[in-house]
């Protein structure tokens, strides 16, 4: 059985003449066209692919250096053996008679082969063998010349993963993910059995990634994926969407309880921290489950389902799963109409404020209004801002609702102070994305100065989480806005990350203890003790203490016999429109003038 001359390149015409110079100079000689010998044997040298010649028997009579550098093999090495020394054994017998075929009939053969390098590694060339023929048609000689193509299956393989795999985790892409779903979907049908898809989001990323960098960000997103991969069968995908997205997909499952077994286990391996560099991260994750063909039968609305209990289980409090209902598509229904409805309100100025008051607990004053934002749709009726506040943020809109909050409680405060007379302050919440953004000391500057208020008329609410940032240009927009004299006070203290190094170092004025520390002081020990030793703390600190969610008498009188410094809450004024605060105000000031008159009439004349 012959075998083919196992080369592979683009073989120039001219390269069959200057090929077999050393046995055929007579044919040179007697050429009058003939190029110089010298000329031809330095081309045939520097040529950069290989070249290789053999006499009509297949014996090797020359090589180029370009054979030695891809081959391995020295042309004294070479030269008397035959080109089944570069073999690979990848091909049969079939496909060189198909060679020596092609060759016979039409004196030319080219493709690619794989053949083998003198140190055993197999590899891929493209190879252009050409039989030349005397003056009578016999053949003579047989040229090939081949170029190395591993260097372009690198390539190749590069493309490939940038194709179908993410660049960061090395795991299947969003388009590996929908052809492996696709895959997952036909084998279910095929062999009865079914198929859970996985939507991971993981929870609070986003403050991680913006406290520490995006550097950490991503160390953190690939050992996610590593002990993701470590957790699941070889036989499931795991996928990144993007972001802090991972889906799993759970193929060949008989039942539905084994998702439920893996949702565990996947809940189960987040509960060590993660090691980034020399920190230890605590991250937790929030899953969504769809089940193929309960839920849907084709990829599309698996993926929709997914998505969407992840979201309930976000809502539900994170750091769980939930499984697909159908009554959850009607809720992410709600969700997507809300935002565009709240777009809508906030383009339309159609959003309202209320405020509710806090008083001095020693001279039972007016000292500070909440400016609270409030939502009445006209169908839906009134939204909570506990809906649509976290809907704001998570759809990019927090920015423009808190500059409308802030803008418009500062002016109504200015009307306040200049129609009745008294020193107020308004008091206004502020999420920590407004802080991200780097754009809110500037905002304050600019609803400071248009309504001609002073800063400490001002009280940013913020939570204990914004604190724990390590943004560098959030930390500066809040060290700005404290340098210009507005307060600063922690909301709802007592329910995040409390550390006192946080309050020494940026500042803070005030603490406002959580309403579910209040509402339990008149029946429960524990609470009445958190309360005094959370007041205690704060005057420690100097810092003002104000107390919201006061519901009752008894709560206000145990505040009162604490020493707290400002209350807040239904029993002393629930959140009402600016028009009835107005009226409070003023009866209040009619109250204090009638009263500073009747301890002018008690003096005794002079």
């Amino acid at each position: 059985m012959k075998n083919g001359l196992n080369k592979q390149g683009s073989k120039p015409r001219w390269a069959k003449r200057f090929a077999d110079k050393r046995q055929n100079k007579a044919e040179f000689s007697n050429n009058k066209n003939h190029s110089d010998p010298a000329l031809a044997n330095r081309i045939f040298s520097a040529f950069k692919d290989g070249i290789l010649v053999t006499d009509a028997k297949l014996q090797i009579i020359d090589v180029n250096e370009s054979f030695s550098r891809v081959t391995g093999y020295s042309r004294e090495e070479a030269l008397g053996q035959k080109p089944q020394l570069l073999s690979s054994g990848r091909h049969g017998p079939d496909y060189y008679e198909r060679m020596w075929q092609q060759l016979e009939q039409n004196g030319v053969w080219q493709g690619t082969i794989w053949n083998r390098r003198k140190n055993g590694e197999v590899y891929p060339e493209w190879l252009s063998i050409e039989a030349l023929t005397d003056r009578r048609g016999d053949v003579t000689h047989y040229t090939a010349v081949f170029s190395d193509l591993s260097k372009h299956k690198d390539i190749h393989n590069q493309i490939h993963l940038m194709a179908y795999y993410d660049s960061l985790t090395g795991l299947p892409n969003r388009q590996l993910f929908s052809d492996r779903l696709d895959l997952s979907l036909s084998l279910a049908r095929r062999e009865k059995q079914k198929v859970a898809l996985f939507f991971m989001d993981l929870d609070r990323f986003k403050d991680i990634n913006d406290s520490l960098g995006h550097t950490t960000g991503d160390q953190l997103l690939n050992a996610v994926a590593n002990r993701l991969t470590n957790s699941l069968r070889q036989s499931d995908t795991i996928a990144r969407l993007g972001g802090d997205e991972f889906t799993v997909i759970l193929s060949g499952i008989q039942d539905n309880e084994k998702a439920l077994n893996v949702a565990n286990k996947i809940l189960d391996c987040f509960q060590q921290p993660f090691r980034v560099g020399r920190r230890d991260i605590h991250i937790s994750t929030s899953i969504g489950i769809s089940l193929y063909p309960e839920h849907s039968t084709d990829s599309e609305h698996l993926v929709r389902h997914a998505d969407t209990a992840m979201y309930q289980a976000k809502e539900a409090g994170k750091n769980r799963f939930m499984l697909y209902t159908p009554q959850m598509g009607s809720q992410h229904k709600m969700r997507v109409t809300l935002e565009n409805e709240l777009r809508k309100a906030l383009t339309e100025n159609s959003l309202k404020l209320a405020y509710q008051p806090q008083i001095d607990l020693t001279s039972n004053k007016i000292i500070t209004i909440e400016a609270l934002a409030r939502w009445n749709h006209p169908e839906i009726g009134a939204i909570p801002p506990n809906h649509f506040i976290p809907i704001a943020e998570k759809c990019g809109l927090i920015n423009d609702l808190g500059s409308w909050v802030l803008h418009s409680a500062c002016s109504q405060l200015a009307k306040w102070r200049q129609q009745i007379g008294i020193d107020l302050r308004i008091a206004v919440n502020v999420s920590g994305i407004q802080l991200l953004e780097g754009r809110l000391d500037s905002d304050v500057r600019l609803a400071l100065n248009a309504n001609k208020l002073p800063p400490s008329s001002l009280e940013l609410e913020i939570t204990e989480s914004v604190l724990m940032l390590e943004n560098h240009e959030a930390l500066n927009v809040l060290s700005n806005i404290k340098q210009m004299g507005v307060l600063i006070s922690i909301d709802d203290f007592g329910t995040g990350y409390s550390s006192l190094s946080y309050i020494k170092r940026f500042d803070i004025d005030k603490l406002k203890i959580d309403r579910s520390f209040i509402c339990d002081v008149s029946s429960s020990d524990c609470d009445r003790q958190l309360v005094r030793t959370i007041i205690n703390m704060g005057h420690d600190l100097s810092l003002k203490v104000t107390a919201e969610g006061i519901e009752d008498k008894l709560q206000l009188d145990f505040l009162q016999e604490s020493g707290c410094d400002l209350a807040q809450g239904y029993y002393i004024s629930p959140p009402v429109s600016s028009g009835e605060l107005t009226q409070l105000l003023q009866e209040a000031q009619r109250r204090l003038q009638a009263q500073t008159t009747d301890e002018t009439d008690c003096l005794d004349p002079i």
